[in-house]
């Protein structure tokens, strides 16, 4: 996740460099397929668009359709709850029986959350047990990868379970001392950090598999090449539950309570815990989600989502049929459109401007300024001189040939959604053809094709502020 946000911070850097002040007919649209619409907030009066009806890749974008269905089905003060469970008498220090872990769908868990629990559970006075470690959680999808188009490596593609930690991501660093190299890995957390039992990692000299799945532990393997120099990576997580619980086992040892190695089990204990965490309000989480765009966030929150609309959804792709069937079910958008996710990694889907504009305006509706406010205030690239008061609010969605931006504009007090859409088709389906798991390699031309497609949004905007909200 850390190399993908230092992309996205840097075609944000690009598009809030100075230039000189420019007009959207002096800048062309970046090669293939541009779509845009501005649209007035209370009327829905189209005030300029272009290619309008026309289906794009949404990308990130797609977080902001996530936010809606996410605040219009779930209370505001929605908690995901991860429990521990106790199956058998507690006799003085010795739990006479099975221990169980339930995840319950928070995808924000950490080590220091975890470490919580342990320490709740030494305080209920357990310090050893006689039966099994068993782990567990809420029903819906288990998937060993959000995205399996997607590079494998990529920290922003992990695993997905009921039962999450770290953002299903692991830490390896790595350090070189007298021709010796040493890699560690961490379960790391802002306020813990304790050994990644449950991955591990080893230096790959020659070719092979890259991920490989052990008994007990899943195995890296990484290029010699790229572990020259010391440093550090984020890695994702296939076995979510297994890894969190080897960090839980850890931590209570921390705490002097002895567990077993931890076992799976499908029984969801009916029993009061013996301890509980509670994340935050899911009102929070949708905001870091969006602030972050944590993909993994995206996907859970759209999971509850679709659970609280009817059903439970086996696959993310079904947790996102029952968001557009929901759309049109609320009269939000009147033609189909196709999301194959909640968090936009995906190249299937498909969203035209009128859509989300559309979704945007809804969002407005029913949540005023709570709504706006997820997305990112920002300003306007170049020389701000001669251009009225306004207000900008974003957010961004990119891809190899693929940029996009949605959100609102107000000037003198008129408030308009805009969203800016564009993709180069032709690139972005050989890339898709050429698909490679482990290769995540910039393609040639596609930082000149963004920095166009930026130039051309920023000149676009200023168009906008300037003239056309006059």
């Amino acid at each position: 996740m850390n190399s993908r946000r230092r992309f996205i911070g840097g075609a944000m850097a690009l598009a809030a460099s100075p230039t000189g002040p420019a007009q959207a007919s002096a800048l062309r649209p970046p090669p293939g397929k541009t779509g845009y619409i501005l649209m007035d907030v209370e009327s829905g009066a189209v005030i300029d668009s272009r290619n309008a009806g026309d289906g794009f890749i949404p990308a990130s974008t797609t977080k902001a359709i996530t936010a809606l269905v996410t605040l219009s089905t779930l209370p505001p003060t929605t908690r995901f709850l991860t429990r521990i469970h106790a199956r058998g008498a507690l006799e003085g220090s010795v739990l006479d029986g099975d221990l169980i872990l339930v995840g319950g769908g928070d995808a924000a868990l950490d080590t220091g959350d975890l470490a919580q629990l342990a320490r709740a559970l030494r305080e209920k006075g357990v310090r050893r047990i006689t039966g099994d470690f068993l782990v567990t959680g809420i029903d819906g999808p288990k998937q060993t990868v959000l995205n399996p188009r997607q590079p494998l490596q990529a920290s922003y593609n992990p695993a997905i379970g009921p039962l999450c930690l770290n953002f299903n991501r692991v830490l390896l660093r790595w350090r070189n001392r007298a021709g010796r190299r040493a890699l560690t890995t961490h379960a790391h957390a802002s306020d813990r950090s304790v050994p990644a039992e449950a991955v591990a990692f080893r230096a790959l000299r020659t070719g092979g598999a890259l991920h490989g799945l052990e008994e007990k532990r899943e195995v890296w393997a990484i290029p010699a090449r790229d572990m020259r120099r010391d440093g550090e990576r984020w890695f994702p997580v296939r076995r979510p539950a297994r890894y969190a619980a080897t960090v839980f086992r850890t931590l209570c040892m921390a705490e002097g309570i002895v567990l077993p190695e931890p076992k799976d089990t499908a029984d969801i204990p009916g029993d009061p815990p013996l301890a509980m965490h509670r994340s935050d309000v899911v009102f929070a989480q949708i905001k870091k989600m969006m602030k972050y765009s944590t993909n993994l966030s995206a996907e859970m929150l759209g999971i509850a989502a679709a659970r609280q609309i009817g059903g439970t959804p086996r696959t993310i792709e079904d947790a996102a049929r029952t968001t557009t069937g929901w759309l049109k079910s609320e009269g939000i958008v009147r033609d189909d459109l196709m999301l194959e996710n909640h968090s936009g990694l995906s190249t299937r889907s498909r969203v035209t401007p009128r859509q989300m504009a559309d979704i945007l305006r809804d969002g407005h509706r029913r949540f005023g300024s709570g709504y706006i406010g997820l997305h990112s205030a920002g300003r306007l690239r170049g020389d701000e001189a001669g251009l009225p008061d306004y207000d900008f609010r974003s957010k961004t969605g990119t891809m190899n040939f693929v940029r996009c931006l949605s959100g609102f504009l107000e000037v003198g007090g008129r408030r308009a959604v805009f969203v800016i859409f564009g993709m180069d088709d032709a690139r972005r389906d050989a890339l898709d053809a050429r698909y490679a798991p482990y290769d995540e390699r910039k393609p040639p031309g596609s930082g000149r094709w963004l920095r166009q497609a930026l130039n051309h949004e920023n000149a676009l905007l200023r168009e906008w502020v300037s003239r056309r909200l006059l």
